[in-house]
């Protein structure tokens, strides 16, 4: 929010281009620090709002949105090759079981070009989720001091609980596809909503004048918000099998979704890749699954300019008991 408001002028609310670009950045950095998201309502489910568009070399068949197959059921007719790709990933989903253990432990690597020394977060994390509360811890490896010496920021984040989904949210969510695309696209909507009365609260804090009606500009369609909503919730790494395997499905019957097999991550793991372009801002948004399990891997953003801002899962594990610092000297 901070860099939204640094883009108003004195006298003139930022424009939704604007703002669609300052809440992708937000929502970036959330899911590196697994914070809450800028509207607050984001603690019922644990997710960000998001503002990606559709990309793609034009029209092409796809399921109808309300397809009714049940996650992990064979392929409909007339797919395309992504489409196969992306229902071959819920099948893997499925297929795959959720493991025990009330904590998820999450070994993470992160790269942000664009970030200065001031708030660097590159290099190893090992973020703890408490799948019972959505609280948890994140521990850093920080290299980057402040002028007193101190870790910027802190080697330890607490996030108190609600910060992530719980195991009872996620497992409310609809697995049917088309129910499921229509929550998503419900919780967006209302999560941008949120997100602009936010923004108009801190713009009075700050002494802006805001217009009685917002400028018009570019706006996320419809597609433009489900995908954002599902891939953000692929992030999530305690899933039920059968809602990872929906999303897959709501990915296959949303427009413009690029598909690429036989890729690799950032730490050499075969991977198929799913991308889209930002309309608004034209940055683009890549996340990396893993083809047997439908696992993401790593998501990344690079903007125009080529900044980069990646976040890798180097492992993910399950327990009962929180562990220690790993990187606490």
């Amino acid at each position: 929010m901070r860099e939204l408001m640094v883009r108003s002028t004195a006298d003139l609310f930022a424009p939704p281009a604007a703002a669609a670009a300052a809440l992708r950045r937000q929502r970036q950095r959330q899911i590196r620090t697994r914070v809450l998201g800028v509207t607050g309502i984001a603690a019922a489910a644990g997710l960000a709002i998001g503002t990606f568009a559709t990309v793609g070399s034009g029209p092409h068949p796809a399921p109808s949105p309300t397809d009714g197959t049940a996650a992990g059921a064979a392929h409909p007719a007339q797919l395309t090759a992504a489409q196969r790709t992306l229902y071959d990933l819920s099948a893997a989903a499925a297929a795959t079981r959720r493991p025990g253990g009330r904590y998820v432990v999450l070994t993470e690597k992160s790269v942000d070009t664009g970030s200065s020394s001031a708030d660097s977060e590159t290099g190893p994390k090992t973020s703890v989720i408490d799948t019972l509360t959505g609280g948890g811890v994140t521990y850093q490896d920080i290299t980057v001091t402040g002028a007193n010496g101190d870790p910027q920021p802190p080697a330890v984040l607490q996030a108190a609980p609600g910060t992530s989904p719980t195991l009872k949210q996620l497992d409310a969510m609809p697995t049917n596809p088309a129910a499921l695309r229509s929550f998503l696209l419900a919780q967006a909507k209302q999560q941008l909503s949120q997100a602009y009365a936010r923004m108009e609260q801190d713009a009075k804090k700050a002494g802006k004048k805001i217009p009685a009606k917002l400028p018009t500009g570019p706006q996320p369609t419809d597609n433009d918000l489900v995908f954002e909503q599902a891939a953000d919730l692929l992030w999530e790494p305690h899933l039920s099998p059968g809602l990872r395997a929906a999303l897959y499905k709501v990915l296959a019957a949303t427009p413009g979704v690029t598909v690429q097999r036989g890729v690799t991550d950032s730490d050499g793991r075969p991977a198929v890749e799913i991308s889209r372009v930002d309309t608004v801002g034209k940055a683009k948004v890549e996340t990396f699954e893993n083809p047997r399990t439908g696992a993401t891997l790593e998501s990344a953003w690079v903007e125009p300019s080529g900044e980069l801002l990646e976040d890798l899962y180097q492992s993910i594990t399950y327990t009962n008991h929180i562990p220690a610092n790993p990187y606490q000297s």
